[in-house]
């Protein structure tokens, strides 16, 4: 014979919550321990458990605290749904995955996909040994946690700290997987120190093993003293060198020019040399700020400059070249154009022409104003 427990009012109080969490354990959260989707409650000042035919709710509020297998969920407020396998969360949500955490207003969490929907000014960080070394903000998030996938829309704000990079755009898609990101609606990029260098264009990519940036249609690469524009750029970060391709046309303040591609070479983001390639041409002015009256068409053209100034001027194959000297104090009014194998020309420190020669095969004409 089973012998009778009388159970007080005031006992029956304190087993309350002891049947809570064996219900939790055992009867409504029993997967196996290895499972993504075990759930673990660590804290919550408020919680209500109900139950229907088709639904079995966990309501919680207060500092909720919990754990879905190896990811850390916290916020104000949290409604647990077992049978649809969905978690919603309300208000200061954070959610720590590996080196990924997202902060947001609201968030629901879907179990069996593995997907996140974020809302209300959502920010992912990705951390590593030696703190936060890159983050993204948007009005809007998705992370897919199986395949590691964030994707974010509206007002997307990124920051990168090893590049000095901050980029803008209304979509944005980070593969944290396989090292890949995408940048659609007005992507924009600053990088460098005081936005040394920008680029804007319809569509970008960014690949993290080969640190490489390719930038598609309409692209626009722009500097304090410089801008460039193409259909087509790649921009190697560890080389600092960008290749632009598809009519590609480079404007500044003493040259204008043109070719089928172009190579410029960056310094810590400052144009040191660029090289054009095939069916060159520029006009540049003999003062910087002046009328850029005087042209060269070549096969290469390659520039240098110092401190934003160009200070050398090289042009090899097929080379021919107009230049009109106006007159001025100690100097007289003359016309020179010539053809050659090979032109070289020097700047002084403020883009001033100071000497200009050809070499090889050189055929030309001077005319002189009476």
């Amino acid at each position: 014979m089973i012998p009778k427990v009388r159970i007080s009012k005031k006992d029956s109080y304190r087993l309350f919550p002891l049947l809570v969490w064996l219900l939790l354990a055992g009867l409504v959260w029993g997967a196996p321990q290895k499972q993504p989707d075990k759930f673990r409650l660590v804290h919550a000042d408020k919680l209500f458990m109900s139950k229907t035919y088709e639904e079995q709710a966990l309501e919680l509020s207060g500092k909720v605290h919990f754990f879905y297998g190896d990811t850390e969920f916290r916020s104000d407020r949290a409604l647990i749904l077992d049978a649809k396998k969905i978690a919603r969360l309300y208000g200061n949500v954070v959610v720590s995955n590996d080196s990924l955490i997202l902060v947001a207003d609201t968030l629901a969490y879907y179990r069996i996909p593995e997907i996140m929907n974020a809302g209300g000014r959502v920010t992912a960080t990705h951390n590593n040994k030696q703190g936060a070394y890159r983050w993204m903000k948007s009005d809007y998030a998705s992370y897919d946690k199986a395949r590691d996938i964030l994707t974010c829309w509206s007002r997307v704000v990124s920051y990168d700290k090893q590049e000095n990079a901050t980029a803008t755009c209304g979509y944005a898609q980070w593969d944290r997987k396989q090292g890949y990101a995408l940048m659609l609606e007005s992507p924009f990029l600053s990088t460098g120190k005081a936005d040394t260098l920008k680029v804007n264009a319809e569509k970008m990519e960014y690949f993290e093993a080969e640190k490489k940036l390719i930038a598609t249609f309409g692209v626009q690469v722009s500097s304090n003293d410089y801008l460039a524009n193409s259909d087509f750029l790649i921009y190697f970060l560890e080389e600092d060198k960008a290749v632009f391709t598809g009519e590609p046309r480079f404007n500044s303040d003493y040259a204008t020019a043109t070719a089928n591609e172009f190579h410029l070479f960056l310094n810590e983001r400052k144009l040191v040399r660029a090289e054009l390639i095939d069916s060159c041409r520029v006009d540049f002015a003999a003062e910087k700020g002046e009328e850029q009256k005087n042209r060269v068409w070549a096969n290469l053209i390659s520039m240098d400059f110092l401190d934003d100034q160009l200070r050398n001027f090289e042009a090899e194959g097929l080379v021919s070249y107009f230049y009109q000297q106006d007159a001025k104090e100690k100097q007289d009014f003359f016309v020179n154009s010539a053809t050659g194998a090979y032109l070289q020309a020097a700047f002084d420190e403020s883009s001033k022409l100071q000497s200009m020669q050809m070499r090889s095969s050189i055929k030309g004409k001077y005319l002189f104003r009476q």
